[in-house]
């Protein structure tokens, strides 16, 4: 019985096979065979997330047409997304000595070759490369980025601060208040560096570059009560904080744990109670504070005053329970001995346990940052909640 069909499935699969391979040569017939076409396409496989089959293309592309220009610009730069800088950097130094481009291209692929040295950490490489590029490409922002990365790279602060400021100057006027805004995230990162590390006079050096930039005020004021904190002046930082940080409450919010710490080493803590009343008064400040508030109502004996604060913030949304976690420890205190309390201390409570995390690279920090170190992205750092903690 199988051997009747076997002759009509062995046809079948012949048949089969004949119909693949026409819509196999269909489709090579249909597929761009024009360059400028595969170029497109290769390009339309990357923008698809496709970088594997843009690379296959791209490569297929000049190896069929060497005379190409665009396309290996654009192989390089694919390369060194995948983690081969040693071979984007061969592609792009390959097209800097052609002498059939115009200089634009060369320009070009001189940046693209300086992006590949980057990542290579080929510090003089990069620096010779920049150096030819000077006059030619000091008026773009690829330049002066590739610039800082290559002076932040070797270690070189403040060549990294002198080329972030002279891109200010040099780039097209929509694009220089970028530059401007990552100089004074530099400087004042740089600054708070400083602070961590005692360093006072390098800490108001840094604030002195920044201090003419308004945009940079607030975090200016921000290190400078810090600063006052770390050197033990206590009523410094509390001047700075009533004066200029009170409608900023993200930047209070920093400082005051730092302050309170200062001040009740000093037996002068209670100094903090009116500046933070008056900031618990803005819409924008933030639960932490409200609890921190509380927690210092409670420290002299007046928790009908707590209570009330915490009232007059329900129905938020924001008042949760692990918000309060500080507060009801301390409540919890007193019912040690009660059921409630027994449970209680069988909890893992999650705090408000703050982190600072960079958007671009997921980088953690235990402070705030303006500027990443890994990889060198400004202004990305956001505070986050760690998600639990055993108490």
């Amino acid at each position: 019985m199988v051997l009747e069909f076997l002759p009509w499935v062995i046809g079948l699969l012949v048949l089969l096979g004949l119909v693949a391979y026409v819509w196999n040569e269909l489709k090579e017939k249909r597929a761009p065979q024009n360059p400028e076409d595969r170029y497109h396409n290769a390009l339309e496989l990357w923008l698809d997330g496709d970088l594997d089959g843009a690379t296959d293309l791209l490569e297929n592309l000049v190896r069929d047409h060497p005379e190409s220009i665009d396309p290996y610009l654009q192989l390089g730069v694919l390369l060194r997304l995948q983690g081969q800088p040693e071979r984007a950097a061969a592609l792009h130094r390959s097209l800097t000595v052609r002498r059939d481009l115009s200089r634009p291209r060369k320009v070009n692929a001189g940046l693209a070759l300086a992006e590949d040295l980057l990542e290579l950490e080929h510090w003089d490489a990069t620096r010779e490369v920049l150096d030819d590029l000077i006059r030619d490409a000091s008026g773009t922002s690829r330049y002066w980025t590739a610039r800082f990365r290559h002076w932040h790279g070797s270690g070189n602060r403040p060549e990294a601060a002198r080329a972030l400021k002279q891109g200010a100057r040099s780039v097209p006027g929509a694009e220089r208040a970028t530059f401007q805004r990552r100089y004074a995230a530099y400087q004042l990162d740089r600054a708070l560096e400083a602070v961590r590390a005692g360093d006072g006079s390098e800490a108001r050096a840094r604030l002195k570059d920044v201090k003419k930039i308004d945009l940079a005020h607030t975090r200016e004021r921000l290190v400078r009560a810090m600063l006052a904190a770390a050197e033990n002046d206590p009523t410094k930082a509390l001047t700075v904080a009533a004066e200029d940080l009170l409608d900023n409450p993200t930047e209070l919010a920093i400082l005051l744990p730092i302050l309170q710490h200062v001040l009740l080493e000093s037996g002068q803590y209670t100094r903090t109670l009116p500046i933070l009343e008056r900031a618990c008064q803005s819409e924008h400040a933030p639960p932490s504070m409200w609890v921190d508030l509380a927690l210092l109502y409670e420290k002299l004996g007046e928790r009908e005053k707590a209570i009330r604060l915490l009232q007059a913030k329900s129905g938020s949304g924001e008042l949760t329970p692990d918000k309060a976690a500080p507060f009801l420890r301390l409540l919890a205190r007193e019912a040690a001995t009660s059921d409630f309390g027994k449970v209680w201390n069988l909890l893992d409570m999650p705090r408000d346990v703050h982190r600072w995390v960079c958007r671009e690279c997921d980088q953690l920090q235990p402070h705030v940052r303006w500027f990443c170190p890994t990889c060198h992205a400004f202004d990305s750092y956001e505070a986050q909640v760690a998600e639990k903690e055993v108490v």
